[in-house]
């Protein structure tokens, strides 16, 4: 059985891609015990057990070099330093990544060890992320091109990421495992959407009295259509009330447009296990994101299905993953990324609409959860063990 490790840069409080995988290798008993490796941050615990199976292990935060351009550098060495001292010595069966950042670490593991099955879960296009640019983008394709061929298993989100990987690393194993959440509580709740009387839970919290809620939820930063979704609510009608729910660097932008605009308003994120209280109280769930990297482009974000399973129609960025969601299901519209026609599509959507898409996400609950993302995640592990 022995363990089975998990390693992300990040202090493991809202990584619910990482919670839900790691779960299911629980419910699973394949394993004696799951540990997940993050970063130490202040007033968090540096170990925390989730349950009988499952722990988190934040790594005290390093002490960086003075030189000042090494600093990210020492980091990093420093933290794979602890982790590889740690766990050299140990029963580990899967070493799991879920980044290209601590594949490195994966790979070295892996070499000491020897036995290790490795698997990289590229919970987005690695290499073509976000504000990696120049010389970092150079390296972190030429890194890893070469730490790809030690890995026995790729994870992907999207499948046009996965036909990027197939393309980009021949006779690499590629599957896909979507960001989709679990629904089986929904279902058992019923076929029809909890009504806005029964979910106040939102409005209440904001003071929302009227209209049609447009709910975004997630990381707060740049190429998040945040800026658009600002100036496209400021100048809709009063009624059109748009709700900021996460954290991150805009947060201090959103807060200023709130306290200008009576239909923006701004709440901090919340635990995932709380969510869904929240997401069920919106009309239209939000998920518009900019063409400013390729990743960005072939994204399928985990908040779409999150709306999805709560019964929301969404509005989405017309790229080629969401809208094709939106078009199977007809659950909600795919709108050019410019302020004038997300302007006129918020404008324009009607609660006849709304209740007519919302049948889509319905539709779509029924046939979307993680029910099925896990069985293709189980038999990747199954696959390992052969």
């Amino acid at each position: 059985m022995g363990l089975n490790l998990h390693l992300y840069p990040s202090s493991i409080t809202h990584e619910s891609r990482i919670f839900r995988v790691t779960q299911t290798l629980a419910d699973a008993g394949f394993f004696n015990e799951i540990h997940i490796v993050g970063l130490g941050r202040e007033g968090l615990a540096e170990n925390e057990k989730l349950d009988g199976t499952r722990s988190i292990w934040r790594v005290a935060a390093p002490r960086p070099w003075p030189i000042p351009k090494l600093k990210s550098l020492s980091f990093f060495l420093q933290w794979a330093g602890r982790i590889v001292r740690r766990y050299r010595g140990e029963d580990i069966q899967v070493i799991h990544c879920h980044s290209l950042n601590d594949l490195p670490i994966g790979v070295l593991l892996k070499k000491i060890l020897k036995t290790p099955r490795l698997v990289y879960d590229a919970h987005e296009l690695e290499t073509e992320r976000n504000g990696l640019e120049g010389l970092p983008k150079r390296w972190a394709k030429l890194m890893e091109r070469s730490l790809i061929r030690h890995v026995d298993h790729v994870l992907v989100v999207s499948e046009a990421i996965a036909e990027w990987y197939r393309a980009a690393y021949p006779g690499c194993r590629v599957t896909l495992v979507r960001n989709i959440p679990r629904n089986e509580h929904v279902k058992a709740a019923g076929p029809s959407r909890p009504t806005e009387a029964q979910t106040p839970l939102l409005r209440e919290r904001l003071g929302i009295e009227s209209g049609i809620v447009f709910l975004y939820q997630g990381a707060l930063m740049r190429g998040r259509g945040i800026d658009l979704l600002l100036s496209a609510f400021a100048k809709a009608d009063p009624d059109r009330h748009v709700v900021f729910m996460g954290f991150g660097v805009y947060e201090e932008k959103i807060r200023e447009y709130a306290a200008r605009h009576a239909n923006i308003h701004f709440h901090p994120a919340v635990k995932p296990d709380e969510l869904m209280q929240y997401t069920v109280g919106a009309d239209v769930g939000v998920s518009i994101i900019e063409n400013i990297c390729l990743s960005y482009y072939y994204c399928l974000p985990n908040k779409l299905y999150e709306y999805i399973i709560a019964g929301l129609p969404v509005l989405v960025s017309d790229f080629p993953e969401m809208s094709r969601v939106v078009r199977e299901f007809g659950n909600g519209w795919a709108t050019p990324v410019r302020e004038e026609d997300l302007l006129s599509v918020i404008q324009e959507i009607t609660p006849e609409n709304i209740a007519e898409r919302r049948r889509g996400s319905l539709v779509a609950r029924e046939n979307l959860g993680w029910s099925g993302e896990a069985e293709r995640l189980l038999g990747v592990y199954r696959s390992l063990a052969r």
